[in-house]
């Protein structure tokens, strides 16, 4: 069972940003997966909290280019919430991901939620001024 399915609601009406955070919930789902695994991998843990990890910080650039590019007003906020979320990652990486072979459903509800509502407040903002221009 996915932990998080994508919806049409979640489209900021850009495909390759829309692309970009399906796979997000994609490397979600996985490690929801592995939680419910009995026989459950630190090595897969860390393989994926890794790809996640590097997929954050080059949808986050991508994503602040093409405001910047684009001269978005709100691209300072989305830097700061950006900003605030990789550290977030960082903490949860020291915290939970060495040699454990899962992640507390805390962990990952927070990460679901956050992104779910950064897309659905904020990016979507995003694709409405894109369609504006």
């Amino acid at each position: 069972m996915e932990f998080f399915k994508w919806k049409d609601q979640f489209s900021v009406n850009i495909p390759e940003m829309d692309k970009q955070h399906q796979k997000f919930f994609l490397l979600l789902n996985q490690i929801h997966f592995n939680n419910q695994k009995q026989d459950r991998s630190p090595e897969f843990l860390s393989e994926i909290f890794k790809e996640l990890f590097a997929y954050i910080l080059v949808h986050f650039e991508e994503e602040e280019s093409l405001l910047e590019q684009t001269g978005y007003d709100g691209l300072a906020y989305q830097k700061k919430q950006h900003k605030y979320f990789r550290d977030q990652m960082v903490l949860f990486r020291e915290q939970y991901f060495k040699g454990s072979s899962t992640v507390p459903t805390s962990v990952l509800n927070f990460l679901r939620d956050w992104f779910m509502n950064h897309i659905l407040e904020e990016d979507r903002k995003y694709g409405a001024y894109f369609s504006n221009i």
